[in-house]
């Protein structure tokens, strides 16, 4: 993919409500599936999760449609994936334990944060981030996680933090309402669809003046990726592409002010570098018939990472060209700082 289709179509946004749009690029139930299992490795595996987005979709197809008045970018049908999804096409994979996101969240806690506030983490993985809070910033007892995977539940318990994995758009309590100085959701709200439960139910949890930290992935950075044959943004794993004016409709939809807006930057990095090679290796690799294909259905482990490694090195060389593009020095996150005004 070279450019974006940028097909006219009349579909509502989720986040402005705006009709008028243009549609990216389009994929159907076996494409996004060979995007997490591949065919000619798992058979068996793929099959179900195709069934299992065709399920989620009602159909076989799906858009990406970017939103003519917000730039906000969406899936079409805007359905998120399930535990069934998830475990169809991901292996549990290694947590991160520390992100720039994280750094900008922490500092601004550092300095805004009394000892006796109360912070809500959704989507908190091993807990990785709540380890620094309780050991710098706030005792555990103010602390509440809330992650599905169960290793990661029993990492944060660990700790002394209460960790529940109930989807925060079914919390009913009443003793809940206006609970929490500080909500974060780092990398989780691009996987979420019901914006309108969610922002509501955020703002119901939220006392007067609180702040709510939000990460997501830099629109620009995966831009770069799909326009430079690295992986796609699929749904139904990511639903959402979020961007500083879709972020002021959600300030003004629910009564939200923006204290700081930051997308981060990384200049040339090997970090980055390697990433956009194994990307594009990825992408090439669920095309059957490319060397990166056979690769992947290796099986002996070993033997397949001695190949990976060749097959990377070819990866770098055909990517030189593209290194130079601005779109490369783009980091991967951006981060958004609300509080709420009534």
């Amino acid at each position: 993919m070279k450019s974006y289709q940028k097909i006219a179509k009349s579909i509502k946004c989720p986040v402005c409500g705006d009709n008028n749009a243009h549609v990216l690029w389009s994929v159907n139930s076996h494409q996004a599936a060979q995007n997490y299992v591949l065919y000619e490795k798992e058979p068996d595996r793929f099959l179900q999760l195709v069934a299992h987005i065709e399920v989620l979709w009602g159909r076989n197809d799906c858009e990406v449609v970017q939103c003519d008045h917000c730039s906000f970018c969406y899936s079409h049908p805007y359905v998120a994936g399930d535990m069934d999804f998830y475990t169809l096409a991901y292996e549990r994979s290694g947590y991160p334990t520390w992100k720039w996101e994280f750094q900008q969240t922490y500092n601004a806690l550092k300095t805004s944060a009394e000892s006796d506030h109360t912070l809500l983490e959704l989507g908190a993985g091993n807990g990785a981030f709540v380890k620094r809070i309780i050991a710098d910033i706030l005792a555990k007892e103010n602390v509440t996680c809330m992650e599905f995977s169960e290793y990661g539940r029993h990492q944060i318990e660990k700790m002394g933090v209460k960790c529940f994995s109930q989807d925060i758009r079914e919390l009913q309590s009443a003793e809940l309402e206006e609970s929490f100085d500080v909500i974060c959701m780092f990398h989780v709200l691009e996987h979420m669809d019901n914006l309108d439960v969610l922002f509501q139910k955020l703002n119901w949890l939220m006392k007067k003046e609180a702040s709510l930290f939000i990460a997501v992935p830099n629109e620009k950075r995966i831009e770069f990726n799909e326009l430079n044959g690295a992986l796609l943004d699929m749904p139904p794993n990511h639903i959402g592409r979020w961007n500083k004016r879709s972020f002021e409709e959600i300030a003004r939809k629910y009564a939200f002010h923006i204290n700081e807006y930051k997308i981060e930057k990384s200049g040339f990095s090997l970090l980055m570098l390697r990433q956009f090679i194994t990307y594009r290796f990825l992408r090439n690799s669920q095309q059957k018939g490319r060397f990166e294909n056979y690769i992947m259905r290796i099986k002996n482990r070993n033997l397949m990472r001695l190949f990976q490694i060749f097959g990377l090195l070819i990866n770098a060389i055909i990517s030189i060209p593209v290194l130079t593009k601005t779109g490369f020095r783009e980091g991967n996150s951006q981060w958004v700082h609300f509080t709420k005004v009534k």
